[in-house]
């Protein structure tokens, strides 16, 4: 049972997807709107492609109808070109050729190096293990002076948050945390409004972190992007120390949002209260489609195999979403799938845009068509107002 002696606290989470994921979560923002919730939502967790969109909304300050537009004309026209022009137009591209070729030199000079090194050390013992060691070590010191990442970040900074940062939330009363994942640690690492870092690390001092470089690392989906590397002053109890870290897609731990908001969790730097009303934005494409599946050949195994292990992980953090609403953890909980299985909803609009019409819209940030994104936004608010009315209904009193 909902417990009455706390104060409530409604949470929203937004999942990685892309442009995808952009344009469903619109739908949903629509429906919030329409029901008088989305300035009702106390702080807000997001990954990936959703990232933009929660950032647009939290540090943007328009009001909901210029909002609306001007997400409906980033969706029309992509990011991708915005990246392309970063690349040609600027000194990025410059910077990434000049990185691509310091980092093959001396990744071949370090491995012919090293190679030369394990003859000796096994032919004649040699002891080379320490130089070995330092070579290596020196090959990790080569700097990142750009990337496709930083690219897209320019291209954020330049396009929709300027030289904004994440302590510069423009709704009053949200919270922001923005999800990406270290890949050094391989732990969780948050920007956020409050506080940034990872727990490994400890907090970034002063927390002036930029949106733009914030949302780049949260949406750097590592197949197509690289990661991002920075370096970061951190405290961490007494101790204070500079640090690099390797930021990838939030995905890449959490696709969801909601790890830091899950009761019970270990409450750390980006946020610590407790949660009672939680809203998970899902544009996942659900079930697999078997008819088309053949994953007998490597590259089709080896995606579908890491697809599973990735469904799995999210039908576990649902299971305890759901357990916690039903002992009482959460006053309420609900989830706002784009894969959802039409047939188990509890009704449907006359109108309704189905699963099938959604489901295989790509994940990346190419232009999208206005049929698109009136399907894949109209599924979003259609079943944000069915879960809303089934699962929040106190919300709305």
């Amino acid at each position: 049972m909902p417990r009455t002696d706390r104060k409530r606290l409604v949470a929203l989470a937004l999942s990685g997807g892309g442009a995808r994921a952009m344009a469903f979560h619109l739908g949903c923002f629509r429906a919030l709107h329409d029901r008088g919730l989305l300035d009702r939502i106390q702080v807000v967790s997001s990954v990936s492609g959703g990232s933009v969109l929660a950032a647009c909304w939290a540090y943007r300050g328009e009001d909901f109808e210029s909002f609306d537009l001007h997400m409906v004309s980033l969706l029309r026209h992509g990011i991708k070109g915005h990246i392309v022009r970063e690349l040609f137009c600027s000194t990025e591209g410059l910077k990434i050729v000049a990185t691509l070729l310091a980092t093959f030199g001396v990744s071949m000079v370090t491995r012919l190096a090293g190679l030369a090194l394990r003859i000796l050390r096994a032919t004649i013992s040699l002891p080379t293990a320490n130089l070995e060691a330092a070579l290596y070590a020196t090959a990790r010191k080569v700097p990142v002076w750009a990337s496709l990442t930083t690219a897209f970040e320019r291209s954020l900074r330049r396009h929709l948050f300027g030289d904004a940062t994440v302590d510069q939330v423009k709704r009053r009363g949200l919270t922001t945390i923005i999800n990406a994942c270290d890949l050094k640690t391989g732990t969780a690492f948050r920007f956020g409004s409050r506080k940034s870092g990872g727990w490994r690390y400890g907090d970034i001092q002063g927390d002036k972190v930029s949106v733009a470089k914030a949302v780049a690392a949260s949406a750097a989906f590592p197949i197509l992007l690289p990661p991002l590397v920075e370096s970061f002053r951190f405290e961490k109890g007494a101790d204070a120390s500079a640090q690099t870290v390797v930021l990838t897609d939030g995905g890449v731990f959490d696709n969801l949002g909601v790890a830091v908001l899950e009761p019970g969790r270990a409450h750390d730097y980006a946020f610590s209260e407790t949660v009672t009303h939680l809203i998970s934005l899902n544009a996942g494409g659900g079930q697999f489609d078997v008819a088309a599946a053949h994953p007998y050949w490597w590259g089709a195994r080896v995606v579908r195999s890491f697809e599973a292990v990735y469904r799995k992980a999210q039908d576990a953090v649902y299971q305890r979403l759901h357990k916690y609403a039903e002992v009482g953890d959460l006053d309420a909980f609900g989830m706002v799938y784009l894969g959802q299985q039409d047939s188990k909803l509890p009704w449907a609009p006359a109108d309704f845009v189905t699963r099938e019409q959604v489901k295989d819209y790509p994940t990346d940030f190419s232009p999208m068509s206005e049929e698109n994104i009136r399907l894949l936004t109209t599924r979003g608010e259609q079943l944000t107002h069915i879960i809303v009315e089934q699962y929040l209904a106190d919300l709305t009193v």
